[in-house]
């Protein structure tokens, strides 16, 4: 089936590996050289977890295309879902299937499918949690193939922690609890990829660690801020479900706080526009519109917005916020088409849209007295749906 679907897409599996690796930078759960191992044993030593992993980069690479609309991508997820169910119910969960699961859940979120992506995201987890990939033991290794097998478990576990936030940001009907749960201030953030050798013998140390709760002031690679800025959206999100700001402003506060400070750190740290927008500063952006929107939406059903100076100060922040993505945009549209990504990260094209839904919300609440230029906006999400169906739904909402 792998290598039928290989030559479906004219392509090689050395191939096939450099392009996932182009368009899913921001996402970095398969490490190359243990996969590339894998990869070439497939000839002599049949693996169906290995081909299922190499049939899911497939998928996503396929619907990262421009020509998404005439690649067998459809027929393609079909496949992939009915053999991940299969390989659940016959076989011991491993870690590639859990990244074949990642992957598949990844497809579903940017076809605009919340709902299968809620579900196959959760089985993720289950699958990690049987294989004790959420605990962080704190130990040392021996040499460098067991940490580098330590650090793809890390990388797997974080992946589920990302996807599983953004999933419920972007699910619009019921929203089930968070399927992971919130990592320990000890779990340690996966390294830079500069660290990973392609060449294990050259490897005389094994790359030192910093905890997720490390200051923003220490530097650590652009995958490790991001998963430090889904602990914010994380906290965000569980404070839209379960508390009431007005009565428990200082939450709001301390949360507020800190993301600001997180944020001015990481833009300083950050300053290209889109280029880096993939990841940790489109989270976070996001996670600060969602934030100041939940006291805005809790003003207007307790009938205070008028009246409430904090209402007042979550317009203005969500005002600027807005104009930090447009203007954001508004960078990325003005690169010629050789400049600009292959594919748009898919935190991106969710920071986009939300602030695209905020300003329509903002619209509705103020009137005339909120006015905001779309087409930045527009663009963006219109050159973004080239790989994310997802982006079509804000475009839709735009009208």
């Amino acid at each position: 089936m792998l290598h039928q679907a290989l030559e479906e897409h004219s392509s090689t599996l050395a191939r096939l590996v450099d392009e996932y690796l182009s368009y899913l930078p921001w996402l970095p759960v398969v490490m190359e050289r243990p996969f590339m191992e894998r990869l070439e044993r497939l000839g002599h030593e049949h693996n169906a977890d290995t081909a299922l992993l190499a049939l899911t980069i497939l998928l996503v690479v396929q619907g990262a295309l421009p020509d998404r609309a005439t690649n067998p991508s459809d027929r393609n997820y079909i496949l992939c879902k009915d053999l991940y169910a299969v390989l659940q119910l016959r076989r011991a969960p491993s870690l590639q299937l859990v990244q074949s699961g990642l992957l598949i859940a990844l497809y579903e979120i940017g076809e605009s499918s919340p709902g299968a992506a809620s579900l196959t995201i959760a089985s993720c987890a289950r699958l990690g949690y049987s294989m004790k990939l959420n605990i962080d033991d704190g130990g040392d290794y021996e040499d460098y193939l067991s940490w580098e097998a330590a650090e793809e478990r890390r990388r797997v576990w974080t992946g589920i922690y990302l996807l599983d936030r953004v999933i419920y940001q972007v699910v619009t009907e019921f929203k089930a609890p968070h399927v992971s749960e919130d990592l320990a201030d000890h779990f340690r953030l996966p390294v830079d990829d500069a660290c990973l050798r392609t060449n294990k013998n050259e490897a005389t140390q094994t790359p030192s660690h910093q905890p997720v709760s490390v200051p923003v002031d220490v530097p650590v690679c652009y995958y490790a801020r991001e998963i430090q800025a889904v602990r914010f959206l994380s906290e965000v999100q569980l404070l839209q479900r379960h508390v009431d700001v007005n009565l428990q402003p200082e939450q709001f506060q301390s949360l507020d706080h800190r993301l600001m400070q997180f944020a001015e750190k990481l833009f300083e740290q950050t300053p290209r526009g889109w280029a880096v927008l993939c990841g940790a500063n489109a989270i976070t952006l996001t996670a600060a519109l969602t934030l100041h929107w939940i006291r805005i939406d809790c003003a207007v059903k307790s009938q205070t917005f008028g009246a409430s100076d904090d209402a007042e100060a979550s317009l203005l922040a969500l005002t600027s916020f807005i104009n930090m993505a447009r203007d954001t945009c508004n960078n990325f549209n003005m690169l010629s088409a050789h400049e600009k990504v292959p594919s748009a990260p898919l935190p991106a094209v969710v920071c986009t849209g939300e602030a695209v839904l905020t300003g329509i919300r903002m619209k509705e609440l103020l009137g005339e007295q909120f006015q905001l230029d779309y087409e930045p906006f527009r663009l963006a999400l219109l050159y973004a749906r080239k790989s994310w169906k997802l982006a079509d739904q804000y475009l839709q909402q735009m009208g």
